[in-house]
């Protein structure tokens, strides 16, 4: 066993003469490293863990940590050439080095490479290095009279370090102080005083004051300073004069109140702009030129493409006479026709009639064309267009020859002649290219202007043309073990047209299809071929139109504050068959927007949606079956439905900050389905209900949250957790019928309750039954978590447990049909966690860079519905039996994470 020890590659000698055989090792490998923070009587409220894991970062020196990292060493020195085992010579009575030398393969060098792990040697000068560092940056966290050192404790071949730190009390902020000796940028400076970071109370800290230092040169930069930098300011702090605040109970510290809290007054300072100026210059936009198909050459081409310049000019159109809201306090102008005089909340308003200019942006071969009250706003740039005969084209024929109109790349480019330089106009241009879905590669530089002005810039924005059309597919394969085992097949495919009506517009057609095969479960009797062979059929198609503008009422852009407003109108189709059971089909048609506010909002409402579901037909078997066992269920699916709705979606994404901090996950959406109908059902006969077809349209109001914390504990392990919570509520026209059940909760499947397959949970503790296992709910509750840990870059396991159910929200439709031997309502109750659902079980991430591969095992640990009687007489609900029944478990087989 000492043979094959890792310790033979380390540098050794004898111990002495009387025992060569004894080695005292040169080389010493680390085993452990550990960080202990010493006791102080100032109790630090910060996150000890974050501070941990961020101090386990600096390390200049980490082993392997795995269960197997002699096998990972030995793996590794088995085909490293420079690594010499060492062994006792007999002839000298010495350990030497054996430099036998070792062929290597292929094989052996993908193993040295991929499973082996190198042996950390001991290296003082790499742990001195790690103490200045560690206190480097405790210094940088506010911490300026922080402690550390380290301790090493050698055992025969192993080292263990310990890092001893003593943070001691933080330096916090007092007061903040701005000084410039530009005016102007001083102003700057106490205008955005308020959005600080560094706040009074807050630790003194370096990376604090690296985003106040950002924070500012944007507040600066977009002020019209193209050549201001962060490093013209400066921080310094004064701890002299600063007042020493003694903490009180439950403040910072928990101290001696007679010492009180080091605090600093922090002065912020933006240097004179060079040794000659004080002020910083300021710079103006003077042309931009607009270049819509860039053409790149390669380096020893010459630019030869000549090009035409188009103007943008606002026109001042006639004037609009507009009704303006005066409250007190605002000043009527003398051309304003006063019209009334009301009093709203008790205050007094004035309702007055106001000319206001409107403006109306046209494109002009000339600069001679502009006219006197014109403002030109943009030059395009386009690549002269010629007949095949020389002659020069006309304007019409020019136009044609367009890949996109003027106006709206003019609209998509916020610099405008005349402005102040901003930089967050140049980072909105980038934006709104992108959302055009046109154009890649969209670029802003600025260069001196050519007239000769002083602080004057043009503005460059090039892009290159994209691919006009596009086609995308995309398959699946995955299997479900049932009682019925079968093999699903799906395709998906889409085509795109973008830029259709040249205003970068986008239209796509998406069609997907899927085949469930049964692959046991055939009866050979039936030569039907659905019934034989096909479990499921499922086909769906849709049209799609993109515009990348919002089209409808200009105050509700303002309202909501869009930023990159699309609008989509879109009309689809689906047909479903479940072998002979059923056939479903349906049509939808919405109207919608999708827009973002800032980096991290996402919203998307559609004010106008209808989904039509035609009578499904179901078999006579199959409706017997469900009329027994599911009467929800069946009154649900055996019905036509007319949804007309509405539904907004709000999502927020935390950025991802790194090891230290988790990121949050929000999407809640509400849906209102009917009140308009309704309206206009009471207006034109309130005594009968309005039909479409014969179809009654259906009322309700469904909300769904989603919420998700990722928790990243090291560079390959992370814990992540989901809540989701549902509910739908038919009230008005659908008060006294079932919700539609394409509207309804469901449990299960790769991505949910992944111990059970789709639909096999609920309602509440209803039993499900063979042939009908089709379980829905009006309310979901369900809890997931994961642990994930990494082996190496691509391969990973999971450890995961799932919890939950889905209820009906009354029994008026189930507890008049529900037979005796299933008295179970699934109705939603004050004792439902009795009826949660519980899983657990094992899983295997694949990271194949474009997808990651899923398998899931899942067990089963409790059925809201039991297992079967036992001995005694009593329900058996926990699964103590998971291996002699194995359908209480399910193997998932699934592209990416499930949440």
């Amino acid at each position: 066993m000492s043979s094959c020890g890792n310790q033979k590659f380390l540098k050794s000698h004898s111990k002495s003469v009387e025992k060569p055989r004894s080695r005292v090792f040169d080389e010493h490998m680390i085993a452990k490293n550990t960080i202990n923070f010493l006791k102080q009587k100032y109790k630090i409220q910060e996150d000890s863990e974050n501070l941990y894991y961020e101090m386990y970062s600096i390390l200049q020196q980490i082993p392997d940590r795995s269960v197997i990292k002699g096998f990972r060493q030995m793996m590794y020195h088995h085909n490293d050439t420079l690594s010499v085992p060492y062994k006792f010579d007999r002839d000298s009575l010495q350990i030497l080095p054996d430099t036998l030398s070792r062929k290597t393969n292929g094989l052996k060098s993908w193993l040295s490479r991929k499973v082996g792990y190198p042996p950390v040697i001991m290296d003082t000068a790499k742990t001195s290095i790690t103490v200045k560092n560690m206190r480097t940056f405790l210094n940088q966290k506010g911490y300026y009279n922080a402690e550390v050192s380290s301790e090493v404790q050698y055992k025969k071949h192993k080292a263990f370090i310990s890092y001893n730190i003593k943070t001691g009390m933080p330096i916090l902020v007092d007061t903040v102080i701005v000084r410039s000796r530009d005016t102007l940028i001083r102003n700057i400076l106490n205008e955005v005083k308020s959005l600080s970071f560094l706040k009074q109370g807050v630790r003194a800290s370096v990376e604090l004051m690296n985003k106040e230092r950002s924070r500012l040169e944007l507040a600066i930069k977009n002020r019209g300073y193209f050549e201001f930098t962060k490093n013209y300011i400066v921080f310094k702090m004064d701890t002299v004069n600063a007042k020493k605040v003694a903490s009180k109970q439950g403040g910072l510290f928990n101290n001696n109140p007679e010492q009180g809290e080091p605090r600093a007054n922090v002065y912020v300072a933006v240097l004179p702009y060079s040794d000659t100026s004080i002020t910083h210059p300021k710079y103006k936009i003077c042309n931009v030129m607009i270049t819509p198909n860039e053409y790149i050459i390669k380096a020893y081409q010459i630019r030869k493409i000549k090009k035409d310049s188009f103007f943008i000019v606002e026109r001042t159109l006639k004037d609009k006479e507009k009704r303006i809201i005066l409250k007190e306090g605002d000043i009527q102008l003398p051309g304003d026709s006063l019209m009334s005089i009301k009093r709203l909340g008790g205050k007094k308003i004035r309702i007055v009639q106001r000319s206001l200019p409107r403006f109306k942006k046209v494109t002009l071969n000339k600069r001679s064309e502009i006219q006197e009250n014109d403002k030109l706003v943009h030059i395009i740039l386009r690549k002269i267009v010629r007949n095949k005969d020389g002659s020069p084209t006309t304007e019409q024929q020019r136009r044609q020859t367009y890949f996109i109109r003027d106006k709206v790349i003019s609209d998509a480019v916020p610099v405008e002649i005349g402005q102040l330089y901003s930089y967050r106009l140049e980072q909105e241009t980038r934006r709104n290219i992108n959302v055009l879905n046109v154009f890649r590669a969209p670029r802003v530089e600025y260069v001196l202007s050519s007239n000769g002005q002083a602080n004057c810039l043009d503005c460059l924005v090039k892009m290159q043309r994209g691919e006009k059309q596009g086609v995308g597919g995309d398959f699946e394969i995955n299997n479900n073990n049932t009682n019925v085992n079968s093999l699903g097949v799906a395709a998906f495919g889409s085509y795109q047209n973008k830029n259709i009506f040249k205003g970068g517009e986008t239209f796509e057609i998406s069609l997907s299809g899927g085949l469930d095969f049964k692959l046991t479960g055939r009866d050979s009797s039936d030569n039907n071929f659905w019934k034989q062979a096909i479990n499921l059929f499922d086909v769906s198609a849709e049209t799609s139109f993109y515009f990348p503008r919002f089209w409808g009422l200009s105050f509700l852009k303002k309202a909501f504050k869009m930023q990159n407003a699309t609008t989509k109108i879109s009309l689809g189709y689906r047909y479903l068959q479940q072998s002979t059971d059923f056939q479903i089909s349906s049509f939808y048609t919405k109207m919608g927007y999708e827009w973002n506010k800032g980096p991290y909002h996402t919203f998307h409402w559609n004010p106008a949606v209808i989904n039509l579901t035609l009578k499904p037909v179901l078999e006579s078997n199959f409706e017997a079956l469900l009329k027994q066992n599911n009467r929800a269920l069946y009154e649900s699916l055996s019905a036509s439905y007319l949804i007309p709705s509405m539904d907004f979606t709000y999502t927020f994404s935390s950025p991802t900050t790194g090891m230290k901090n988790g990121s949050w996950y929000f999407k809640s959406s509400f849906e209102m389905a009917g009140n308009l109908v309704y309206l206009l059902d009471q207006v034109l006969d309130p005594s009968s209900r309005l039909q479409f077809f014969g179809i009654d349209y259906s009322q309700y109001f469904k909300t769904d949250f989603d919420l998700r914390y990722s928790y990243k504990i090291g560079k390959y392990h992370s814990i992540v957790s989901r809540l989701m919570l549902g509910v739908i509520i038919p009230y008005g026209n659908s008060e006294d019928t079932e919700v539609p059940f394409v509207k309804r909760f469901a449990l299960g499947g790769p991505s949910s309750m992944r111990a059970w397959l789709l639909r096999y949970i609920g309602p509440g503790d209803q039993a499900s039954v063979s042939g009908a296992e089709f379980q829905l709910g009006d309310l979901r509750m369900e809890f997931n978590s994961e642990y994930r840990f990494m082996i190496n870059s691509w391969i990973g396991f999971a450890i995961f447990a799932d919890i939950g159910n889905v209820w009906l929200l009354n029994s008026s439709s189930t507890a008049t049909s529900i037979p005796e031997q299933n008295p179970n309502t699934g109705v939603f109750t004050e004792r439902f966690y009795e009826q949660l659902a519980i899983g657990t079980g094992v899983g295997v991430r694949v990271d194949l860079s474009f997808f990651v591969f899923r398998l899931d095992f899942g067990i089963q640990l409790r059925e809201p519905q039991g297992y079967g009687l036992k001995e005694n007489g009593t329900m058996q609900y926990w699964n103590i039996e998971p291996i002699v029944f194995p359908n209480r478990s399910n193997f998932v087989i699934a592209i990416g994470y499930p949440f």
